[in-house]
């Protein structure tokens, strides 16, 4: 009988730690702030064609993810000339150019290039992204390597077989900060199309 009421007692603490973290998970991802953006059209695959209107971008290279993210989140957290604190926007965007690590932090959206507080760390840029149109695809889970290439490849093929020409690298958007749990994580794979 003990032995029973010590695995229920395990069994409530587990289910219990599962509801805070899926709490946790939801708090999060409806205070973070998203760039807008229309669908155009949705595909086969549920790939999506979407406009985007122009956007401020912070932007670092690195040698991993890590240095990236402490880069750029710095930046946000006042390593810039105002000292200013910058809200988190969602998604972080990633993508590999010529073998280092291209990551991007996305400005909140009424912020333009002339206002927008210059970095303090050289290797932190700021950069106007024009408008353009993406074809998107979506997953849940953890963004692995495996993953970002299985559903490039679905992206791909989707836009080939409509004869859509692509521009430029894939990039991976995240959207999630890493505590949030794995079902509840929202990640994209997309390439720039023709406007």
């Amino acid at each position: 009988m003990i032995e029973i009421s010590k695995i229920q007692m395990a069994a409530v603490a587990i289910l219990a730690a599962l509801l805070l973290w899926t709490l946790y998970g939801a708090f999060v991802s409806m205070s973070v702030k998203e760039p807008p953006y229309q669908v155009i059209e949705t595909l086969e695959n549920d790939v999506e064609i979407r406009e985007y209107s122009n956007q401020i971008w912070a932007t670092t290279l690195a040698e991993d993810q890590n240095r990236g993210f402490s880069r750029l989140f710095g930046y946000i957290t006042g390593a810039n000339e105002e000292e200013k604190k910058i809200e988190m926007t969602a998604p972080v965007v990633t993508s590999n150019e010529d073998g280092e690590m291209f990551m991007a932090f996305v400005m909140p959206e009424d912020f333009n290039l002339e206002g927008t507080p210059r970095p303090l760390d050289e290797k932190v840029k700021i950069e106007l992204v024009k408008e353009r149109r993406m074809a998107v695809i979506a997953f849940s889970g953890y963004a692995t390597d495996d993953s970002r290439k299985r559903h490039l490849k679905t992206l791909e093929e989707t836009l080939e077989a409509r004869g859509i020409e692509t521009s430029g690298d894939p990039v991976l958007m995240q959207y999630n900060d890493p505590w949030a749990p794995p079902f509840m994580r929202r990640n994209e794979v997309g390439l720039e199309v023709g406007l």
